[in-house]
């Protein structure tokens, strides 16, 4: 499919009232046409069954939409045919397009197979993404952790290594780190044992991650008996 094509489909797809409201979510972003996740992914998956590498041999068009974006970074993670190594390849030079939360949070969200590659992805993220020092490149591997690491007791003590290790002084990167946090400590840390307490210790993470993992903590409704949390 050429990407005049994928052009027409997409503004075909698109809802201006559901743009409109996607657009006060995403500060900054005017290159929302308004198609609906759902509708945006089976595109996706429609178009990694056919020739889909033909559309990333070529780098993102300067007037590329924000639905175009995400869709080329779907299309590796949709991908049957390709091996992991070449998901992996596409992936990465897709990720400087994914400049906001929202298109960096859903191409990670769409990145299942790395479920079935934990070992081989973990040392990627780190070399890639974990210690790098731009906003959303960070933050796309430690949303990658959270999505598919941080509920795995086995890769815990990686996990909460790597958050430490994180850049941290751009807004997002930070959230991110608190929420893959956050996800640790409500889903496989008891706040009492060391593990927990550590993470949690005041000067472990950057002072204003640690009040972004407290607010976290606090939204989650859990109703912990830990008076360091409230």
């Amino acid at each position: 499919m050429p990407r005049r094509q994928l052009i027409t489909i997409l503004h075909q797809l698109a809802e201006p009232a559901y743009r409109d409201f996607a657009a006060r979510l995403i500060p900054g972003e005017t290159r929302l046409l308004g198609v609906r996740l759902p509708a945006l992914r089976k595109l996706a998956r429609q178009y990694a069954a056919g020739d889909w590498r033909q559309l990333l041999t070529t780098p993102a068009a300067a007037d590329a939409s924000f639905e175009e974006l995400l869709l080329r970074a779907m299309l590796p993670a949709y991908a049957a045919d390709a091996p992991l190594s070449e998901r992996l390849r596409y992936l990465q030079q897709e990720q400087p397009n994914l400049n906001n939360w929202s298109l960096c949070d859903s191409a990670c969200a769409t990145c299942r197979f790395v479920r079935d590659h934990l070992d081989a992805v973990f040392p990627w993220l780190e070399s890639s993404f974990l210690h790098s020092e731009k906003e959303f490149t960070a933050r796309f591997g430690i949303v990658m952790l959270n999505h598919y690491y941080a509920a795995d007791a086995r890769w815990t003590p990686h996990v909460i290594r790597a958050l430490r290790e994180v850049p941290q002084d751009s807004y997002y990167a930070a959230m991110a780190v608190a929420w893959c946090a956050c996800t640790l400590l409500t889903a496989r840390i008891d706040l009492r044992d060391d593990v927990g307490m550590e993470l949690l210790a005041p000067g472990y993470l950057p002072e204003h991650t640690h009040k972004l993992l407290l607010r976290k903590l606090r939204e989650s409704q859990k109703k912990w008996s830990n008076d360091k949390i409230y």
